[in-house]
């Protein structure tokens, strides 16, 4: 009986810190976060700084993954969606450019995310 209390108890803790994290989902806060990572992504790819810029551009995949699920869970923006998963492999072309030493193509790559972000779901789902 103890061990299913236990159990019961590990659960009840596992589940609340996911209904946690998805309560401190702030979506206004990760935009921002994508709008200073793109600026300094641009920052990095001029400066050549190899690691820094594959870390970030990375993180960049990993912030548009969750506005992925952010539009995917909202229903109405399967555009948004779309945007999401073309955002994430833009960020992975990036990182492929980089490692292949071509600085060019990647800031191209980082400029184009920033201008075609700016213009699709911005104009489209903000305020939201």
């Amino acid at each position: 009986m103890r061990k299913m209390i236990k159990l019961c108890g590990v659960l009840f803790v596992l589940t609340c810190s996911l209904v946690y994290a998805e309560a401190e989902f702030d979506f206004e806060e990760l935009m921002e976060s994508i709008d200073n990572n793109s600026h300094n992504l641009q920052g990095n790819i001029a400066n050549k700084d190899t690691n820094a810029t594959i870390a970030l551009a990375k993180e960049i995949q990993d912030e548009f993954k969750l506005v992925e699920g952010f539009f995917e869970k909202r229903g109405d923006a399967a555009d948004a969606v779309t945007d999401a998963r073309l955002y994430q492999d833009m960020a992975a072309e990036i990182v492929k450019f980089v490692e292949a030493n071509d600085f060019e193509s990647a800031s191209n790559k980082a400029i184009e995310i920033s201008k075609a972000c700016d213009t699709a779901c911005h104009d489209t789902y903000k305020p939201l």
